[in-house]
């Protein structure tokens, strides 16, 4: 599908979707659980529901309801059952480490680039634990059964290895320590598990290089709430910084979702960001100017940052890009190529991305079939126009994206 963009304003307010990374890790601690939970996710994406499928290939309850999940927990492993994991790398990166927790015979399957997205170390970290993998990539089976109360994880690949090995321990019972090795990287989606973890009733203990997990099982609080997610919310405060007056509500200013990093970034850049109350966070057209960002802790807000930073004056940097190139798409290739189609200058070093801001041109820019730089691109649209095709990339994580974007007055047309 195709989506075309025309010069327009984006004014007004719009309700954040459900944080699928937030969700993601309520439905698997509720699957994990003592008792039902019902999760409240009132808007699903194809990641959520990714993981909701997959849990109920491992045995739990999954029944759809009018505002979420009621979810009943696992009771008897999966024997023979096929995962499909879609294009979600949290789906296979969380719930392969729990089904050989769990010791459960199932076949993981995926689409798009999951097959090829790396999970080489944290197949020889289950190896090691007494697992069997017949493969280092999808598609896989696993056999055997997790064991021991030491763990190894490289924590420099994806913080989704850590994530997957915390929901694995924390099913088995007992008392579990587990190590990070490497540089760790995402560290607030490693606070967020916790978190979870938390409010299911284990209170992992940080130690000097891990964690350490006491014994007992998780219980569930009953009811739990999916948080608004910054990470799509990031789309519409940008096209309120370059388009017009946007408010995004239902976010939570203590989440520990990196993401909300957005809103300081741009007021860094100039932007008039400002938050009516600890759930809503309002953005305000205002020049804006270059800036100097890491992102190793952010890396989801790269392409939508890189077409504020093209729009802005001056010569902006951001730092730690190079695990772009593993994501949904080469997303540093990706962001490069589109800038190239919209008349800006930008250079990588393979971890440093320089981009030479001072406007945007008229555009046609493939969607890679990656939903954040579909949605980049349209931000884009409504300051300069312009098209893009695999608009339907969007629903992995924002179904309703272009509803919403055309409500705030941006000029959208989508076509097959």
């Amino acid at each position: 599908m195709k989506a075309t963009f025309s010069p327009s304003s984006a004014r007004g307010t719009v309700q954040a979707v459900p944080s699928k990374s937030h969700a993601h890790r309520l439905l698997i601690a509720a699957a994990l659980s003592d008792a039902p939970t019902k999760v409240i996710c009132p808007a699903l994406s194809r990641d959520i529901e990714a993981t909701a499928g997959c849990l109920a290939a491992l045995g739990a309850g999954m029944v759809r309801t009018e505002d979420g999940f009621e979810v009943t927990p696992i009771s008897t492993p999966a024997k023979g059952a096929v995962s499909d994991c879609g294009e979600s790398g949290s789906t296979l990166r969380f719930l392969l480490p729990v089904a050989c927790a769990l010791g459960a015979e199932v076949t993981f399957t995926g689409e798009g680039r999951l097959p090829s997205r790396p999970i080489g170390s944290l197949a020889r970290t289950l190896r090691a634990g007494g697992a069997l993998l017949d493969a280092d990539s999808l598609p896989l089976t696993t056999g055997g059964k997790l064991c021991g109360d030491t763990f190894e994880v490289d924590a420099s690949v994806s913080s989704q290895y850590v994530s997957g090995m915390l929901f694995a321990l924390a099913c088995m019972g007992g008392g579990c320590t587990l190590k990070r090795m490497g540089n760790a990287v995402s560290e607030g989606y490693t606070e967020m598990t916790l978190d979870v973890l938390a409010l299911f009733g284990k209170r992992v203990q940080k130690t000097r290089d891990g964690f350490f997990l006491p014994a007992g099982r998780l219980h569930s609080p009953g009811i739990v709430r999916a948080e608004g997610d910054w990470s799509s919310a990031a789309f519409m405060l940008a096209a309120g910084a370059l388009t017009g007056d946007v408010t995004v509500t239902g976010l939570d200013r203590a989440s520990a979702q990196r993401d909300k990093a957005m809103a300081d970034i741009l007021a860094s850049m100039g932007a008039d960001v400002s938050f009516p109350d600890d759930t809503a966070c309002r953005v305000k057209k205002a020049p804006l100017h270059a800036v100097e960002t890491d992102m190793e802790d952010t890396p989801d807000l790269a392409p939508v940052l890189a077409v504020v930073m093209a729009a802005a004056e001056g010569k902006s940097v951001m730092r730690g890009v190079s695990r772009l190139r593993v994501k949904e798409s080469d997303r540093l290739a990706a962001i490069l190529s589109d800038l190239e189609h919209m008349g800006v200058r930008a250079e990588t070093d393979g971890n440093t991305l320089t981009i030479y801001g001072g406007g945007i041109k008229p555009f046609a820019v493939k969607g890679y079939g990656d939903h954040r730089m579909v949605m980049s691109a349209a931000v884009a649209g409504l300051v300069a126009g312009g098209e893009t095709d695999d608009a339907e990339a969007v629903a992995k994580s924002y179904p309703a994206f272009f509803r919403d974007l055309a409500a705030l007055g941006g000029k959208v047309n989508e076509t097959v």
